[in-house]
């Protein structure tokens, strides 16, 4: 027996809500930083953004929409799999409503961002985003599992473009 059309519509949603919440989760643990260095490229009035309480409402939403297909499986229609996710899904939206209410929640993850938001102008940052389209997507990889990386790479970047280092022995800085 093939699946009818609403089911089909409801295992398309889940799909689609469980890799944004694979999506929102990278973010926010600080392991994909090219959606939040762009934001700093961004001109004009500079909006933060919050990523631990999207990965939270779409790891809610995802629990939901599978909560929703495991009760329809003939399998799990007798045992508590249903009501776990169900409760998983109250719990991600209830710690997502307390981060929203709590800065200090709210602004603990990723780390890096908010020591970036913290430590840095906004011009600053405006030249951190430049510069992370600058280098080679191998070595955004690189840098985008490596914090500790990350924060020297952002140290150099600030040394070398923003407070302007330069090399003593050049010879035509006797000339500018």
């Amino acid at each position: 027996m093939g699946l009818s059309l609403p089911w089909t519509v409801v295992w398309l949603l889940t799909l689609g809500l469980s890799g944004y919440a694979l999506y929102a989760g990278a973010v926010a643990s600080g392991m994909y930083k090219d959606p939040l260095m762009s934001r700093f490229r961004v001109y004009g009035e500079e909006r933060r953004i919050y990523p631990l309480c999207r990965f939270l409402e779409a790891a809610g939403l995802a629990s939901l929409m599978v909560s929703m297909l495991i009760a329809n499986t003939p399998l799990f229609q007798t045992s508590f799999a249903p009501v776990i996710f169900v409760v998983f899904a109250f719990m991600a939206f209830g710690a997502s409503l307390l981060a929203r209410q709590k800065p200090v929640i709210r602004e603990s993850l990723p780390r890096w961002y908010f020591e970036l938001l913290r430590t840095t102008t906004r011009q600053e940052r405006r030249t951190l985003g430049y510069a992370w389209l600058r280098i080679p997507w191998r070595l955004r990889w690189r840098l985008n599992g490596d914090q500790v990386a990350f924060g020297v790479w952002v140290d150099m970047v600030r040394l070398t473009v923003i407070y302007g280092a330069h090399d003593p022995n050049n010879p035509w800085d006797l000339w500018g």
